[in-house]
């Protein structure tokens, strides 16, 4: 019987094919020996060259068609034997040393719960994008202060201020790696109700037995392209029932500092739903009773969370799009196409 792997990749790619050759040619390209990682692919089409390639790999190939993010991980999680799993989005790559730094780590840090890394960013040729061009969340320039947090479990208290107040670490499932075994049980069905798995898979290591690693190495190319940055009306809802319950498991493994703050970014993904819908309503010449009727649900939303009334564009653009549509329907409807345009391309 073969001997059992260290460590566990665990590829996802939901309908989606066309970067997930150099995903696997990134996770081949690693420093670690073959032998002692598995790869576990998890996707939802079959393609008869990728299919080769993941045999000749000796891959783990789970096909699922489960639409739910966090569902169709666990489905590879569950088909990995290694003890310790590493994440990567289909769209993503692995620097070649990231692997061979996970167990570098973990065996210098036994009680290790979670590893996590920084990232590069690359475009869709895969290509470096300029620093200048990277968001704060991919910066993360805090750990150029701080460099290497490593917090034990009864160290594990000061685990919000170094992951949601100092740094962006809860962004990006595949710049983490968890112990399988927590990823089983309750927390495992709590992951597969999940849209956001990234910052599961992070709240899982914090509320976990163990410790947590923070890298400040940059050791996941995280790819930065149109698509990634699109969101709908369904996503932010969706997102904003995943948050509400990360803050139901925070609170109930007794995390009062992140329950707060997922509590209220399901507020902020709420509100977003409800005005990104109410400006595609105005861009797809709704009736305007119907508009009318969104602007005043939205409004009375900020009315109910105060904390969402901050006087930017943002917060009240789609409320005086809609109340302006019934006077001036033609250009509101040019200001909501526009922006819509505009969102899509940030």
């Amino acid at each position: 019987m073969a001997p059992v792997p260290e460590l566990a990749v665990v590829v996802g790619a939901f309908e989606r094919d066309e970067f997930l050759p150099s995903a696997l040619r990134s996770v081949v390209a690693q420093t670690l020996p073959r032998e002692r990682f598995e790869l576990v692919v998890v996707k939802s089409f079959r393609h008869d060259t990728i299919d080769r390639e993941l045999a000749e790999l000796g891959a783990t190939v789970v096909f699922d068609r489960s639409v739910e993010a966090g569902r169709f991980l666990r489905r590879g999680v569950a088909a990995a034997r290694a003890p310790w799993i590493a994440f990567l989005d289909d769209d993503d790559e692995f620097e070649p040393t990231r692997l061979a730094r996970i167990v570098e780590v973990v065996r210098a840090h036994p009680d290790l719960a979670l590893y996590r890394n920084r990232v590069r960013v690359i475009d869709r040729a895969g290509r470096p994008v300029p620093m200048g061009r990277w968001r704060r969340l991919e910066v993360d320039a805090a750990y150029d202060r701080t460099g290497d947090v490593y917090l034990a479990q009864d160290g594990k208290r000061a685990a919000f201020e170094a992951s949601a107040v100092r740094t962006w670490s809860t962004f990006n499932s595949s710049t983490m790696a968890i112990r399988k075994e927590l990823l089983d049980g309750e927390l495992g069905d709590a992951l597969e109700r999940q849209t956001l798995p990234d910052t599961f898979v992070f709240l899982a290591g914090v509320v976990g037995a163990g410790g947590l690693y923070l890298d400040p190495r940059r050791l996941t190319r995280y790819r930065s392209w149109e698509a990634s940055a699109t969101r709908s009306p369904r996503w932010f809802e969706a997102a904003s029932r995943s948050e509400e319950e990360l803050a139901a498991v925070a609170a109930r493994y007794g995390e009062p500092e992140f329950a707060r703050w997922f509590g209220a970014r399901a507020v902020h993904y709420r509100r977003m739903e409800k005005g990104t819908r109410l400006v595609g309503e105005i861009a797809g010449r709704a009736d305007r009773r119907a508009v009318a009727h969104l602007a005043a649900d939205y409004l009375r939303f900020l009315g109910v969370h105060p904390e969402e009334r901050r006087l930017t564009l943002d917060a009240w653009a789609a409320g005086f799009y809609g109340l302006s549509y019934a006077l001036l329907p033609g250009a509101v409807r040019e200001l909501a196409e526009a922006r819509i345009t505009d969102g899509h391309r940030a």
